[in-house]
């Protein structure tokens, strides 16, 4: 079995677990199922820069719910989802933190799963963020991993899930179901890792080899044996080895990179390679960038020395456009078709605010401001928001366009009501 399996390898029966430890949801931190876990592969720092990266990214930005009113969409600050999606989504955790467990568990466990719970009247009270590794899908009564023939079950699909912890079992309808990417099913998402193994592997390794390496202070493996024609008592021979080993531990008092004096008729031979030889470093960058492939992270933004941007705002529109957008995308979809009851839909909407993720210069951003102020798109009290002014001032909230444009053949100053009175006198 792929090692990478072991991971999401859950029990088939519906048993409640009882010996689960820990049941605040979403850490960062999971079990040993094997030589290689999410646990061993969040110690490489890139997937650990990737995750952080991805879920701080889209934990920092407003979920705002819109109703349209008219021809236009206003922010819905009256809807309860506002205050749940922004502020508290339930008694014990922050809106920041579920929004960025969300990502975690999708990215590392293949799903994320969103208890909804409702007032009778189909208002939502709370969301509650299920253990991933205990959630267990079934359609029409049969276990999705025992599902051969998906084309077999007919137009009537009852999807189920059942959460082995509680040992209650929801209807669709009370669960959002986010999931990383779908493969043959269509409805079970895996991890990010998952399709990474071998990459993840790799580096895990040479890490691994790394440590090993320099822990022992850079000395290289290898073998004490007599010269041609000479021979080595059993006793003389141990001796040798330990005197060897004192001379170069640091463990036991001797000097890395240290003078050996061996006894005569002994010689060293190296039986292993360096890491420089075994092409570790080329190894490690490769996978810097393999996992940030995976991850669609710019590599600049894990620390990388490739993938340099000219600008902060190339990387952050990279960063943006092609690795956090999709996500936001299905985050929209799924939280709003959930969310929403059918009949509130063609009256409603549900968007993150990414403006805070395009980072601009001082510059650059006072002269985007300017532009949009003089064409109408924002006010003047808006724009002092963006910078925290204490109050706003009389008649910012108006919308203003620029009027410096005018026809060579009938210019406004030239009219019965010149604006310009300067050019009047």
């Amino acid at each position: 079995m792929n090692f990478i399996q072991k991971i999401f390898n859950k029990p088939e029966t519906r048993s409640t677990i009882e010996d689960f430890q820990n049941p605040i949801l979403g850490t960062l931190s999971f079990g040993t199922y094997g030589a290689y876990n999410q646990s061993k592969a969040l110690k490489l720092s890139t997937v650990y820069r990737c995750v952080n990266l991805i879920s701080d990214s889209i934990a920092s930005l407003p979920l705002y719910p819109y109703i349209w009113k008219g021809d236009w969409k206003y922010i819905d600050e009256s809807n309860t989802l506002y205050n749940i999606l922004n502020v508290q989504p339930n008694s014990f955790m922050g809106s920041y933190l579920f929004k960025k467990q969300i990502l975690v568990n999708m990215l590392l466990k293949g799903n994320a799963y969103i208890l909804i719970d409702r007032a009778n009247s189909g208002t939502v009270l709370s969301l509650t963020l299920l253990n991933s590794d205990y959630v267990q899908i079934y359609i029409n009564g049969a276990l999705i991993s025992t599902i051969s023939d998906f084309t077999a079950l007919g137009p009537d699909v009852k999807i189920t899930y059942y959460n082995q912890l509680t040992g209650k079992e929801y209807d669709k309808s009370q669960i959002i179901h986010i999931p990383n990417y779908v493969r043959d099913n269509g409805i079970e998402g895996v991890s990010t890792l998952t399709y990474a193994a071998d990459t993840l592997g790799l580096a895990s390794y040479t890490n691994e080899h790394s440590s090993n390496f320099f822990k022992s202070g850079s000395n290289l493996a290898g073998i004490l044996r007599p010269v041609a024609g000479g021979t080595l008592l059993k006793g003389q021979a141990i001796k040798a080895k330990q005197d060897f080993i004192n001379s170069l531990s640091p463990a036991v008092g001797g000097i890395s990179g240290g003078i050996v004096a061996l006894d005569a008729g002994l010689e060293y031979q190296s039986i292993t390679v360096n890491p420089k030889d075994s092409q570790m470093i080329e190894n490690k960058a490769f996978s810097v960038l393999e996992i940030c492939r995976y991850f669609g992270v710019p590599p600049s933004l894990a620390f990388s020395e490739t993938g340099k941007y000219s600008t902060a705002e190339q990387q952050s529109l990279d960063f943006l456009n092609n690795g956090l957008l999709p996500l936001i995308e299905k985050l929209e979809n799924e939280l709003f078709r959930k969310l929403y009851l059918p009949s509130e839909w063609p009256t409603s909407d549900l968007k993150f605010a990414v403006d805070n993720l395009i980072r601009l210069d001082a510059v650059t951003k006072a002269s985007v401001l300017t532009q949009l102020i003089n064409v109408g798109v924002k006010t003047v009290n808006e724009g002092r928001e963006m910078y925290d002014a204490k109050f706003p001032v009389a008649g910012g909230n108006k919308a203003f366009i620029s009027t410096n444009l005018q026809p060579l053949d009938n210019p406004v100053v030239t009219g019965p009501t010149p604006v310009d009175n300067k050019l009047k006198q």
